[in-house]
């Protein structure tokens, strides 16, 4: 499996070439700002989600996908808020009881991008 961060450059055709899987991170809830990131408080994902270089890419994974790739997104990651003490972000906590609303919007990202 091969880890795209989303804010990060998108992987050269070289670098994708013997994987079979690609994880997209991360979809989030969450606006990055310095110090604290600004939360959706209804626990609205932001979409579309960027795939690499901060920018949504259909393209780009329309062509993993026709290479037989799975593409898969992760929701969440360490800037929604960690269980650590120096962490200053909470935006789980926004997301609590509202399991079934996250998943649709995670089923409409996926299908719609």
């Amino acid at each position: 499996i091969a880890y795209v961060g989303n804010w990060q450059p998108c992987p050269t055709s070289e670098q994708t070439a013997s994987y079979t899987e690609l994880l997209i991170a991360f979809a989030v809830t969450y606006q990055w700002s310095p110090g604290k990131n600004i939360c959706n408080t209804q626990c609205v994902i932001g979409s579309p989600v960027p795939i690499c270089n901060n920018q949504p890419n259909a393209a780009l994974v329309s062509k993993w996908q026709s290479e037989g790739k799975k593409v898969i997104l992760s929701f969440g990651g360490a800037g929604m808020g960690g269980s650590w003490a120096s962490s200053n972000d909470d935006c789980w906590e926004h997301c609590f009881g509202k399991e079934d609303f996250v998943v649709d919007q995670l089923v409409n990202i996926v299908s719609v991008q």
